[in-house]
């Protein structure tokens, strides 16, 4: 091709061989344009074998960006929370709520959404004040975004109202009880907002919903303002502590494994959140009740495995597992949540936070919520400890914790436990719901303190819920080779004054109170 070039005018000469294929000239008007901009040209060269013309100029959707580039910026979100420590005589057990709605908010340009799935994402609040929720992963524009919005569903507080007064009207004094609050919404604008996001490059940013800041109680009526000043902190991915090329840590997500393949697994809680999760070419499984003695892949059965699962989140938003906890090798009636005891010896009260429905015909198991207040009778009970990531670890032998828990004289106020349920009845809306139990499972306890302490692997805790009485500062030990840090790297850079949440086993005949899984320095 060779080109001659006349004023006005681009003229191409085509050959092949000694034969002429084709002489195309087109002339190009110059068009002035705005703020002095150069002329351009736009040209379409034609042959025989190729049809029309496509235009050179590409575009993409949503905000941010600028510039025309059109390879996108990947965002990874995920969430957790900071509990409300501060109310006098008042426990917040249970914080329900649902995400209907996130967008990230470009400098210029049309703000763009996040799809969750499900479209309204359940979360509870009190849970993630240790555990982290991935909310999904947003490919949009590069560019400056100055802020994130979110939405949420009429959040449902289940409050110990221990405050000697009428809370909004029909939450009675020395009870536990619901309110539900007004739907609302928060602009995120904590650093690192302004955030910058680079063609083709992926981010994370987790999203911490500080409820210290966005409950009050004036005057009996407790309120969650959302758009509250500091309601969101927010820390880029990956966190101090994140397992090496991760993201971050998905923990003690339980439910049904639902589908399972060579390389894969599905897992689908009650709240109807559904985890598809990449199997490493070895899978830990940590069997504690021996289940399965295989103590692989095969233990991990469609349809019929209970889990509570560990998972890795990469930069694309991928699960990759890192451990499998069997709960049960076949569903069965079971509910999860925070015990409260009674005055009667064998009766407690259970905050739900998870459940398990085998008998679909049993309307009050079907119906349960999080949040939902159950009062549980034990019936001829046993009693395990799930040490979930303890198993198999030198460091902390069984037999340390589960002659700790075994009867009714150990259940303590704030344990998270698992009950096999064998009959249930009543609803939320009447306030009866009541459960028979025959079985008892000790499981990890979210809870939150101000750092008094550190000695070597312990560490002590003050400022506790106050439905958690302690005759002095509880006394927190980790695990070499088990225990979980997030926002720290280690016990060692753990400092007095910081606040700090923990899931741990919680027993009141060890010389710990607290054995803990997880540590999350809170901002």
């Amino acid at each position: 091709m060779r080109p001659t070039r006349t004023e006005g005018s681009v003229k191409f000469e085509l050959q092949s061989g000694s034969a002429l294929i084709k002489l195309i000239t087109q002339r190009l008007r110059g068009v002035r344009m705005k703020r002095k901009q150069r002329l351009g040209y736009v040209f379409c060269v034609a042959t025989i074998a190729v049809a029309g013309c496509s235009g050179g100029g590409q575009t993409t959707t949503g905000g941010g960006g600028g510039g025309g580039n059109p390879q996108p910026a990947s965002l990874v979100v995920t969430l957790t929370s900071k509990p409300d420590v501060s109310l006098t005589n008042i426990s917040v057990l249970s914080a329900t709520v649902s995400i209907t709605g996130i967008t990230l908010n470009p400098a210029s340009g049309n703000a763009v959404p996040l799809t969750l799935s499900p479209t309204t994402y359940p979360v509870d609040l009190t849970r993630l004040q240790a555990d982290t929720a991935l909310l999904g992963v947003l490919s949009l524009p590069a560019g400056s975004y100055s802020s994130a919005t979110v939405t949420f569903s009429a959040p449902t507080l289940t409050l110990d109202n221990q405050s000697g007064g009428t809370l909004n009207g029909t939450c009675l004094t020395a009870t536990i009880c619901k309110i539900v609050l007004p739907a609302g919404s928060s602009q995120v604008t904590a650093a690192p907002f302004p955030l910058t996001l680079t063609a083709g490059q992926s981010s994370g940013i987790s999203l911490n919903l500080n409820l210290n800041d966005a409950v009050t109680v004036t005057s009996g009526t407790v309120a969650l303002n959302f758009s509250a000043a500091d309601t969101f902190n927010v820390a880029s991915l990956p966190r101090t502590g994140a397992p090496s090329g991760a993201f971050d840590l998905i923990e003690d997500f339980v439910g049904l494994v639902t589908a399972e393949t060579s390389t894969s697994i599905t897992v689908v809680g009650s709240n109807g959140i559904s985890l598809q999760i990449a199997l490493p070419s070895t899978v830990v499984i940590e069997d504690p009740q021996g289940l399965c003695t295989a103590l692989n892949a095969t233990c991990l059965v469609a349809n019929q495995t209970v889990v509570s699962v560990d998972a890795t989140v990469n930069k694309s938003g991928a699960l990759t597992l890192v451990s499998a906890d069997l709960l049960d090798v076949s569903p069965r009636d079971e509910l999860e949540g925070t015990l409260i005891n009674t005055a009667t010896p064998g009766q407690f009260n259970l905050v739900v936070a998870n459940k398990v429905v085998a008998t679909t015909a049993n309307s009050t198991l079907t119906a349960a919520n999080p949040g939902d207040i159950f009062l549980v009778t034990l019936a001829n009970p046993t009693f395990a400890v799930d040490l979930d990531e303890f198993f198999n670890n030198a460091s902390l032998p069984p037999a340390n914790v589960t002659t700790l828990f075994a009867g009714v004289g150990d259940l303590v106020d704030g344990q998270d436990v698992m009950v096999h349920v064998t009959a249930a009845t009543g609803t939320a809306a009447t306030g009866d719901q009541a459960a028979t139990a025959d079985r008892v499972l000790l499981r990890f306890t979210r809870t939150t303190g101000t750092l008094q302490t550190v000695s070597g692997q312990t560490f002590t805790l003050s400022n506790f819920p106050p439905f958690m009485s302690f005759a002095s500062n509880p006394l927190v030990d980790t695990i070499s080779g088990a225990t979980n840090f997030d926002g720290v790297a280690d016990v060692n850079s753990l400092a007095v004054g910081q606040t700090v949440s923990i899931r741990a086993l919680l027993l009141n005949r060890s010389s710990f109170n607290f054995y803990a899984g997880k540590v999350r320095i809170q901002p």
